[in-house]
């Protein structure tokens, strides 16, 4: 059953991906990503659980889940220093996800965090700030789905519909075409002319009160 809690924080990032993600374009694949049905979320009560959700993600049909959100509001977002500490639970996290499969673990984990810095100096610093969701939260990114929009499978590059492609998957290519910094710059242009005090203010509005 779930419990209001828990309908809380999906409203709250629900209100973080359509009013802030896609609402300013941040990631052009976000909307068909979510409406496709291959986003997965889920509210967890605590770290202990992430592992085991992360476990149950990864047995799910490939065809099923691109990317999944694992919300936990129960961590701490208490300034930078906790934005910190959730950012090396991911890392230890994404070290075990690894060492599971020897090395070719099926989804890739980023930490999104409401403290993460609002450092804008340049594009590739200013994700950060992009990423602070209400609640501190886990994203996992289908491996599979890198490998092929970089070509491995077929060796080389090869034309990326990017359509089908999602905030991480974007963000984390490393492919001749230099679609993630393309996506870098185009998202620090728009935090440039929106202003990154109204932004901020609008981020905050999306937080557990």
């Amino acid at each position: 059953m779930v419990t209001t809690a828990e309908l809380e924080a999906l409203a709250r990032n629900d209100r973080y991906l359509h009013e802030f993600v896609e609402a300013f374009r941040l990631c052009p694949y976000a909307k068909s990503c979510r409406e496709s049905g291959k986003l997965h979320r889920r509210v967890l009560r605590s770290r202990d659980e992430a592992l085991p959700a992360i476990r149950e993600i990864e047995a799910l049909p490939e065809q099923d889940v691109e990317v999944a959100l694992l919300i936990l509001p129960s961590e701490p977002a208490s300034g930078e220093p906790s934005a910190r500490d959730f950012a090396a639970f991911c890392a230890g996290l994404r070290e075990r996800m690894f060492a599971a499969h020897g090395g070719d673990a099926p989804f890739y984990c980023v930490a999104f965090h409401p403290d993460l810095p609002r450092d804008l100096l340049d594009a590739n610093r200013a994700v950060h700030f992009i990423r602070r969701s209400p609640d501190p939260s886990l994203q996992l990114v289908r491996a599979s789905v890198l490998r092929a929009v970089r070509g491995e499978s077929g060796g080389g590059s090869r034309y990326v519909d990017t359509s089908k492609l999602s905030l991480e998957e974007a963000m984390a290519l490393a492919s001749p075409l230099s679609l993630a910094e393309r996506i870098a710059q185009t998202n620090f242009a728009t935090l440039q002319r929106e202003g990154a005090g109204r932004l901020e203010a609008l981020l905050s509005s999306f937080r557990r009160r």
